[in-house]
């Protein structure tokens, strides 16, 4: 996240979410692994101890696929 005070910032800390900024990504890509997200947190959005970090060699989350959930609630 570039801004940590945008509706899409908000959204995503209402749903859970961790908020880093965009070093954490090109340091990820930079050293081709998956880095802790603690050092990169933006808007205090957790503490660098949070539950929700995952470890170092974590491998990245599953994405749902595109057309999963298009639109579609629960039954």
């Amino acid at each position: 996240c570039a801004f940590p005070r945008t509706p899409k910032a908000a959204r995503a800390r209402e749903l859970g979410g961790l908020l880093v900024g965009p070093a954490w990504i090109w340091d990820c890509q930079r050293l081709q692994r998956r880095l802790p997200c603690g050092p990169y947190l933006l808007d205090g959005s957790a503490s660098s101890g949070s539950e929700g970090e995952e470890p170092e060699d974590a491998p990245p989350p599953s994405r749902p696929s595109p057309k999963a959930g298009k639109g579609a609630g629960p039954p």
